[in-house]
Order: C-alpha cells, then structure tokens, then sequence
C-alpha cells in the first residue's frame, strides 16, 4: 500500500483548485500576519469564557522572546507553538504543488526563529522555556509539549520534502533525540505520554519518511503506555507539588485524556474529540507496521462506535462544549454541539489510515463526507475568517442570549485565541491531493472524483470531470498492466461504467475492479438525485426530522433566503417536486435546491389549550450546501427540518 506524493498528483478540478489557491494566496500570507501580530484583527475566544486569551496571536513572537531576539513573556496557550507549526505544514504542501518563492522566504525566516529558540539539548516548548523550566516533561496531563513536537516533526517533512532544506527537519529530530532521552521503558525515564495524542501520529510519519527504527520504536511506546497506570497524572501532581515545583492540583479525567485503560483495550470514543482520533489515528497506522490484533481490534470497535452512534451527518464529532468530548450513544444535539473543525480533520486522518488496513468503501464515504462538510465549513469563502464549532442548527436570539450556547458563533471570526483550526483547516486542505488515490499491491484505488493527473514512474492516470458540478467522469490511463478500483458513490444512482482498452473483472456494493493494460479509456456516468435523510429514532433531536443531501454535500437553509425558516415543515412525501439550479451568486458555484415546502403561524402568547389546528401557508424552501453558509452575513440556519404533520 501507498500514499502518491503531492508532487506527483495534479489538480485540475475547478472547486479544489479555488480553495488551492485560496490558500497560498490568501489564507497563508493572512495567517502569517496574524501569527505575527502584524494586522489588526478580532481575535475572539473560542467559547464563552473571560479567563481564555484572546485579542492577539502572540505566537511567532514567544518564539523570539524564547531565541532572545525579543523581551517579553510567553502569551496564550500554552500549545500555541503548534500554530505556527500547523502554518509551516501548509506551506510545505503548497510548495509541493506549486513554486512561491515569496511564502517558501517567509517560511525560511521563521524556521530561523524556530532554530535559534531551541535549546542546546534539543528542547524545544517556548510555554516552559520562558515560564516553567524546572517543569519541563513533567505536567504532561496538560503541558502538550509532545502534542507541539509532534506538529513541528510534521511541519518540518512537509517542508523538507518541497524545498530540500534540512533545518527545521534536524530541528524536529534533535527534540525527538531529547524525546528518546527522557521517555522509554528503561529505569529512570518517564513511563507516561502526553495529555494530548499528536506526537504518536508524527513519529509514524516520521518513521516513514527517515527510517529511522528509533521513531517506530517511540512511537509504539506511547500507544503501549497510556493509560498502563491510570494513576501516573495524579504521581506527577503530587511530585511536583512535593518538590515545590507547583501548587497545582487538579482533578485529573482519565477519560478525557484516554488515559483510563491502555488503548488496546478501549472500545468507545470517549472524552476529547480530537485526542481521541489522533490517537485512533496513531493506532490505525501503527498496527500498519506491528503485528498487534489487539490493536487492530480495538481501532475497528472505535470507529464503529462513532460511525454507528456518535457521528453527525456533516461529519462533526463531539457533541458537547463540556470538554469538547464525545459523549453517550445517539446524544446527537443539532444546537449545542461542539464538532470542532479539528475533530473532523482528526476523523479524516483516522478514515484514511483504516482504509489502508483494509481497503472499504466505508472509510471513503466519511472521507469524503468530512471533506466536504464537516471541514470546509471551518473556514469563509475568503479565506479568512474561520469557525472554531461548527453547528448544525443556529438561532440568531438564542444565541445571543444562551451562555450555552456561548461557543456557537454566528459569523466566523478573524481568529481564534485558540487557533488551532485555522492552520489546521490550511494544512489539511493543502494536502487533498493525497487522499485522491492510492496504490495497492496489485491495484490502484480511485477514491474520490477530483479531476487530476497522477504521474508515476510506471503509469499515468488522469481524471477529467467538472464534479461536483457534473454527473460524469472521464478516466483516462497509460502505463504497465493494472487494476484500477472505481468507487461507487453511497450517494449514486444510475452509477454505469464502460471501458476501451479495459475489461471489468468485479463489481461489488461499493467497487468496480477494471482491468486494464497499456492504454484505457473509462467512462462513469451517475446521478446525484437529492436525498432524504433521517436518523435513528434514538437520536431525540431529530425525531420527526429529515435532512437533505445531493452527492458529496448536506444541504442547510439560512435566514437569509428564508424568513420563516423557524416554522418550516416540509412535506413527506415530495418525490420528484424540487428544483436544482447552478447558482453564481458566491465565489464558487453550487447547486441551489429548492423544494416545496409550508410554514406554521405563530401567535401572541406562548401556549395553546385545544385549540383548532391551522391551515399551514405554502412556501418555497431554499437550501445550499451546509459548507457555504455564514458567508453572507449573520444569518440562522439549520440542517435537520420537522415534516409535515398529515392526517393520513
């Protein structure tokens, strides 16, 4: 199995090429300014909380004040390094597709800052360089220092594999030098990872992309010893309060952390959205390289709980702001919800790393379903402005006056205090290019329908198709003798394909294998019809609801093109009585939807005894795909919509 490089995949769809651009043209060069606190912009708290920072980034200066080059203290989180890591990772990815000599000199200088801010023994965390050194690795239920190296290791192959240059790469391996030294099995290291799971994912990627055994090595002790003694976090408070290092003396969630069982023997995504699928991520990949059925086992019973109880139609995890966690089966609310823009990053990474093990059509579906919800609804059509939470129902007063909901914004901000999504979004986005195809041992998968060209040494394949603004692709392939494994979209009807040069040897519920050798042309033809959705009686929030899908996207509907949206009811049955047209009004084209729908009245007071049932107006609802809204102002909206009430 293998993943192509980004440099060996083209992309020439006209929807993934607008968010390309947009983020090596806008995006980056934004970010980069506000990480160095150069612009204006409002800075908000991620939820409503007056002890989070907020106002400025902060972030490239702790590095400066932490290389000497600037005085000051250390501000905001105490993660914040990763931001600028994050930051790095996407110019890596960019500069893989695309030339910039202007962002590949601004990354150079602040590898240089990165650099000098290192310490002589490969330390690098500038929360505990300029506040806590004497507590270096040992708050680790909270300090994320591993969480930050295992971004700076990913920052730093991505940019070694665009550029060549090898800084910020020895940077990386010089702390995981420092890493090896203090954590491991033998006596007198540290035998506990990290609060927050990152550092396990980096060292795979790490390992894959040096060799190094010494990376494999580490990463698989920290899979083997979270959670081995439940009762580490609480020793490393107690010693640390013994030696006079801190007065600190919080309640520890195993939970929360994962840390309650080692994560073999998990079975349940609980706690942390995003901590819980890096490390489910790390473990996926890892079984990749180790023999561990265990291991293996426990990733699959993971992802079925969340696919089958705990997953929202847009992709999003984590139903509550109560430690941006899962919670319980089926507790899947529409207006309060977290899902996070990182946790449906963390569920892509997670999918992905599954479909490797074993190659269903189960793990594309979420893919995509992520991709095209979930994560792009984390940032505006400008590049921006981003979402932190990312809900599927808001109401424009209830927000505003519900502390409960004081984490729903109603227009994604400048920036976060908490920023880990914005470059987050911008990394992950620069790299779809990988997720398109992969290489088998004797077939190659086509996984999502991106027009594109993949160059190998051995074959090339292109894709020609408008999708997702067309039912039809054209596959066109040149090269050794090979499988190519078609998939066949959930969201499909009417799904065809005919080949030339080519014969089909299999087709399954989500599959079709073409054989092929030297030349071949493949055409697919589908449809994209509008879908119904409903969910499982169980989920309270939805019962008596149906939502609304057409191909990859779910559909929502704003105040904006509708007033009455609050007292919607749509019809339950409407069959084949909705239109579809190609809207421009936005920077990217989509299809509008509109169906027939009716409208309840409202009346003065809040109750009514027996009272005569009213006659519902008709009205026409208008629905856009649930990625593009907010980008018009601050606007309600909601996914799922109550049907009709008809007496049969």
């Amino acid at each position: 199995m293998k993943t192509f490089r980004l440099n060996q995949v083209n992309i020439t769809s006209e929807f993934w090429n607008y968010y390309l651009d947009l983020i090596r043209t806008e995006t980056l060069p934004y970010q980069l300014a506000v990480l160095k606190d150069e612009i204006d912009v409002d800075v908000q708290a991620e939820r409503q909380d007056a002890s989070l920072p907020a106002g400025k980034s902060h972030a490239i200066e702790n590095f400066k004040i932490a290389a000497g080059l600037s005085e000051g203290d250390h501000f905001g989180w105490f993660f914040q390094d990763s931001d600028a890591y994050k930051w790095l990772e996407a110019v890596g990815y960019q500069l893989q597709i695309t030339e910039d000599s202007k962002l590949e000199a601004a990354a150079d200088e602040l590898i240089d800052i990165i650099a000098q801010a290192q310490e002589s023994t490969g330390y690098l965390n500038t929360y505990f360089q300029l506040r806590y050194p004497d507590l270096k690795y040992r708050q680790l239920y909270f300090s994320h220092e591993l969480y930050c190296a295992g971004h700076l290791i990913e920052g730093a192959i991505a940019y070694h594999q665009a550029t060549g240059k090898a800084k910020i790469l020895d940077v990386a391996l010089r702390f995981v030098d420092d890493i090896a030294e203090h954590f491991g099995w033998a006596e007198g290291q540290i035998q506990g990872a990290d609060g927050h799971q990152e550092i396990e994912l980096a060292l795979l990627k790490l390992f894959d992309y040096t060799g190094k055994q010494q990376c494999l090595e580490l990463a698989n002790f920290f899979i083997e010893v979270r959670g081995l003694d439940p009762e580490f976090y609480r020793k490393e408070i107690v010693r640390n309060v013994k030696d006079g290092l801190s007065s600190d003396n919080p309640p520890v969630d195993l939970t929360y952390l994962q840390a309650y069982s080692q994560p073999k023997h998990q079975e349940l995504a609980l706690g942390h959205a995003v901590r819980m699928l890096y490390m489910s991520t790390a473990m996926a990949k890892l079984v990749q390289y180790l023999d561990n059925e265990e291991l293996e086992d426990a990733c699959y019973k993971i992802w079925n709980d969340i696919t089958q109880r705990k997953l929202y139609i847009t992709g999003g995890v984590g139903s509550t702001v109560h430690g941006e966690a899962f919670v319980g089966p089926y507790d899947l609310p529409n207006d309060t919800m977290y899902c996070e823009t990182c946790a449906s990053i963390a569920l892509l990474y997670f999918a992905y790393e599954l479909f490797k093990l074993s190659p269903k059509g189960e793990y594309i579906d979420v893919m995509e379903r992520v991709l095209y919800n979930g994560i792009l609804s984390g940032a505006a059509l400008d590049g921006k402005h981003f979402f932190y939470v990312n809900p599927l129902e808001v109401d424009i007063e209830s927000c505003r006056f519900n502390p409960d909901k004081g984490h729903v914004k109603l227009e994604r901000p400048d920036w976060l205090g908490c920023a880990c999504c914005p470059p987050n979004f911008a990394r992950t986005i620069s790299s779809i290019g990988t997720y398109i195809y992969t290489q088998f041992e004797d077939s190659v998968s086509l996984n999502l329908y991106v027009a594109s060209n993949l160059v190998t040494e051995d074959f090339e394949l292109r894709q020609e198709t408008a999708f997702p603004n067309d039912d039809s692709v054209s596959v066109f392939y040149k090269g050794v003798s090979n499988h190519l494994v078609l998939r066949k979209p959930y969201w499909a009807t009417e799904f065809k394909v005919t080949c030339r040069g080519g014969d089909i040897i299999a087709e399954t519920f989500d599959w079709v294998t073409v054989a092929v050798s030297n030349e071949a042309e493949i055409e697919i033809v589908f449809k994209q019809p509008l879908l119904t959705i409903t969910a499982n009686p169980l989920v309270q929030s939805t019962v008596g609801k149906v939502a609304f899908q057409k191909g990859p996207f779910v559909y929502c509907g704003q105040t904006l093109q509708n007033p009455s949206l609050d007292r919607c009811r749509v019809p339950k049955h409407f069959q084949d009585e909705y239109e579809t047209t190609l809207a421009t009004d936005l920077a990217l084209p989509y299809s509008l939807v509109t169906i027939p729908a009716s409208k309840v009245s409202a009346w003065d007071g809040l109750y009514r005894f027996n009272g005569d049932s009213e006659v519902p107006e008709s009205m026409s609802l208008h629905l856009i795909p649930y990625f593009l809204w907010a980008n018009q102002g601050v606007s309600g909206m909601r996914v799922w919509f109550p049907k009709e009430v008809v007496d049969d």
